[in-house]
């Protein structure tokens, strides 16, 4: 059967095209299928329209299978197997429309009426997103606040937009206003009432040198001894030397926080790279009290020779009296792996909460992997006040040590509010993002909690969208982007 070869007539399926493929006919409807819901009312002509449905959109695509490359056309089919079956859907884009893009997934069967070493058939892709999507737009970085801001959507349909709003003074509010639509963050100030800070920053080391800090004891951490020496080469701790021992060994500093905190936050930055499995070590911050007891400790390790991973440690107590809020791996081995991340733990009454996060490239405010764990001390079994910390690298016995370091710590005081009292949800060089299409806020990368009651996530209209950032004298920059949309 000879096959006329047409110009811009195949199609890219997650990213790729296939050259043993010619599209024959594509069923692209004009738009996704719609019902509409009627309804009735006893002495009314006719009906009201009540609700519209969409569904989903089918787009049948009959191919013609040529094969000179495979030893087989079995061998081919299952090349197309591997390349059209997906867990989850992927970009669709033909050749002849390269500015539009559909999200499906094959759904179905695939039968070739095989000619010897060609076949036909039809490929059915379904796509649960019934639109279609053009170019991403964007807008930004916006400076000026003193008049409403203009974003145009060159799309067809309404699109959720993403924000990115980065603070240079302190707020207990943030607004985005649109004609019918508005979110906010926090809430404003009344006059009978005044800011505050919930938490107020006692320690922020970004470990670019080792003054400040003193010799730790081997009475200051678990189960080894203090051991060679710790220095920073201006961005990071790390372990020049990490001395002899038959456990766990290696150095540790300490430093005196000036008071004594019974509410906290600390954050510490490690880096554990398992770049070859069958090394050995851990990073560990120990918070102690003025007596030097162990008042919580923050832990990422790696203690298996050959299977690689790292597992978090976050406890409250000491190496007697304590509660574990988390003690593994993560949801699989490989969860925290070559670990660059955050590890917090936090404490505000008898509420505790500990968290563990990887950063995407390295990047603070983009985060993955995450565990979050809270925890209520109902007994009021852990009460001891943090006066110290202690940061520990270590190796154990004469395995070669894993590639450590610490880039970054920080100790917040958190303050108890009372009921006229309205906390700050963010300063200077914090960043806000708004996902309207996941329905998701984080503020510097996690999970921010605080949208207001009232507001709600939108999209931005066809055309021109005029929106109001408020209160414009605590925003630096607004940065904003969303995809076209096309019925």
């Amino acid at each position: 059967m000879p096959i006329t070869l047409v110009k811009n007539n195949n199609f890219y399926f997650d990213g790729i095209k296939k050259p043993y493929i010619l599209a024959l006919k594509k069923e692209r409807p004009v738009f996704a299928p719609i019902k509409r819901n009627y309804l009735y009312i006893p002495g009314l002509e006719g009906a009201l329209l009540d609700s519209t449905e969409t569904d989903i959109r089918i787009q049948p695509v009959t191919v013609w299978v040529d094969n000179e490359t495979f030893p087989s056309l079995q061998k081919l089919k299952e090349d197309m197997a591997d390349w059209l079956i997906k867990e989850q859907v992927a970009e669709l884009i033909f050749e002849d429309e390269l500015d539009r893009t559909y999200f499906a997934a094959v759904d179905g069967s695939l039968d070739l009426e095989e000619i010897v070493t060609s076949g036909k058939g039809t490929i059915l892709f379904a796509c649960p997103d019934p639109y279609k999507y053009g170019p991403v737009e964007t807008s930004g970085p916006i400076a000026d606040f003193s008049l409403p801001t203009v974003f145009h959507n060159s799309g067809r349909a309404p699109t959720p937009p993403r924000f990115k709003v980065t603070l240079k003074n302190d707020t207990t509010f943030l607004d985005i206003i649109g004609d019918e639509d508005y979110m906010r963050i926090g809430r404003p100030v009344n006059i009978d009432e005044f800011a505050i800070a919930e938490r107020e920053l006692v320690l922020h080391d970004p470990m670019s040198t080792t003054t400040g800090w003193g010799d730790a004891l081997s009475s200051d951490i678990d189960g080894g001894v203090v051991a060679g020496t710790m220095i920073s080469d201006g961005t990071k701790f790390i372990a020049s030397s990490f001395g002899t021992g038959t456990t766990w060994h290696g150095p540790a500093k300490i430093k005196s926080l000036g008071q004594e905190l019974s509410d906290f936050d600390v954050e510490v930055q490690p880096i554990l790279d398992n770049d070859d499995l069958t090394k050995i070590g851990r990073i560990e911050v120990y918070l102690l009290d003025v007596n030097k007891k162990a008042v919580a400790k923050l832990a990422i390790k790696d203690i298996s020779k050959g299977q690689g991973g790292n597992i978090a440690e976050l406890r409250v107590g000491d190496n007697e009296v304590n509660h574990f809020m988390i003690a593994d791996y993560g949801t699989n081995w490989n969860t925290w792996h070559n670990f660059n991340g955050l590890l917090q733990i936090t404490k505000k009454g008898n509420k505790w909460t500990a968290y563990v996060c990887k950063f995407i490239d390295g990047d603070r405010n983009n985060r993955t992997s995450r565990k979050l764990v809270e925890w209520e001390d109902s007994d009021n079994q852990f009460t001891r006040k943090v006066a110290h910390v202690v940061v520990h690298i270590g190796a154990n016995g004469t395995a070669t040590p894993s590639r450590m370091s610490i880039q970054d710590l920080r100790v917040y005081k958190l303050n108890q509010l009372t009921q006229n009292q309205i906390p700050y949800i963010g300063g200077a060089g914090d960043v806000f993002e708004f996902n309207m299409e996941a329905s998701r806020i984080l503020k510097n990368g996690d999970f921010f909690m605080r949208k207001d009651f009232g507001a709600r996530f939108f999209h931005l209209q066809k055309g021109d969208n005029v929106l109001v950032f408020n209160p414009p004298e605590v925003i630096e920059k607004v940065e904003a982007e969303w995809r076209q949309r096309f019925k």
